[in-house]
């Protein structure tokens, strides 16, 4: 049975979301690992960013909008301390543990050098605007792309008349769109004399995700709107439908996805999101909320962070030992991307996670 918008309002933990997680950190090590490519989807694997953003957009607009009707306000030092403490102390270990690795075992090389004139844009957040080219930090265009939404959009929930704020989403949809269409490509050559495949990250992937997440919350809130969103995607076997919907528009063959594909393929994230929302108690919602991968879910941020270093470690050893690569290197890699997590999260991370419970609303 679905939510009915009251039972929505109360719910503080959503089923199945740390599945979702988990679906898109797994196709992210899959993307960056040796793998077979019979099937488009099989090439794709990068558009489990494009599910984490999703994600991030509906819940920490969700937060925000259910502090705001409660307290009348958003307290943007909690928001951002808690933030902070969830995201900044695993990325900041890994960053000055490879800063100290590269200094002590590799002096002098090119990737140090790399490393260590990269140091602040990868600190400050900013790769998603400057590429340093350090190895194996390319992934932290997305954490960057994050971090710059955690810091703006709180602004706009906080202090933003309701129609400024549809303004400005709408605004910065249409913008995406028309990046992701390829229609300001001329402009941005003419301009700062780019072409479009040496785009920064900050253009070549989009906000859209995020936008729509935050969409997705605000709709979902209103007693006027929620409504239209269960009919669209509360049915049942509505995650079943929308899963095979994404599948599908994942198979497309193409070689590239931007334009209506990629947009398509956005919605159907949002409403995959939606119905698992609606349809707590569907099968696929259930599947997704047993515990084994609900805890791939919950350390996929380590997962992130950790797993181009597990693939190169699984790569190496398959290479040791003359195995082949195509089909052992992304099982390796992701089971020791799991590992490394746990620890990760366990060790380091749930410190610093219980310190939140100070900075709740």
């Amino acid at each position: 049975m679905s939510n009915s918008h009251q039972t929505y309002l109360q719910c503080r933990h959503f089923a199945g979301l740390d599945g979702l997680r988990a679906i898109a950190i797994i196709a992210v090590v899959w993307h960056h690992s040796a793998h077979p490519t019979f099937l488009p989807m099989l090439l794709r694997g990068f558009v489990g960013v494009d599910l984490f953003f999703v994600l991030s957009g509906f819940l920490i607009s969700t937060l925000l909008i259910r502090e705001k009707k409660k307290n009348g306000r958003i307290s943007l030092k909690n928001f951002w301390m808690r933030r902070i403490l969830r995201l900044v102390p695993a990325y900041y270990f890994m960053l000055f543990s490879l800063l100290a690795a590269y200094l002590i075992f590799r002096p002098g090389d090119p990737d140090t050098k790399a490393l260590v004139e990269g140091f602040p844009v990868y600190a400050l957040y900013l790769s998603n605007w400057i590429e340093p080219g350090a190895n194996n930090l390319s992934i932290t265009w997305s954490l960057a792309t994050e971090e710059q939404f955690y810091l703006v959009w709180p602004l706009i929930e906080s202090f933003a008349a309701p129609i400024a704020m549809i303004v400005v989403w709408a605004a910065a949809l249409i913008v995406n769109q028309l990046i992701n269409f390829g229609i300001l490509d001329p402009a941005i050559a003419s301009i700062f004399g780019l072409a479009a495949a040496d785009h920064p990250e900050i253009l070549q992937s989009t906000f859209t995700p995020i936008l729509l997440g935050v969409g997705l919350a605000h709709l979902l809130d209103s007693k006027k709107t929620f409504g239209t969103v269960q009919a669209i995607a509360g049915f049942r076997g509505a995650p079943l439908a929308f899963a095979a919907i994404l599948l599908l528009i994942l198979n497309i063959p193409t070689a590239d996805i931007s334009g209506a594909a990629r947009f398509s393929m956005h919605i159907a994230m949002a409403l995959w999101l939606a119905s698992m929302i609606l349809q707590p108690a569907a099968n696929m919602t259930k599947f997704l909320d047993w515990r084994p991968i609900a805890f791939i879910g919950a350390v996929s941020y380590g997962m992130y962070l950790y797993h181009m270093w597990c693939i190169h470690i699984a790569k190496a050893i398959i290479e040791k030992l003359g195995l082949p690569q195509l089909y052992l290197e992304f099982p390796l890699a992701l089971i020791g991307t799991l590992l490394a997590s746990a620890a990760s999260y366990y060790v380091l991370e749930k410190r610093f996670l219980a310190l939140r419970k100070k900075f709740r609303p």
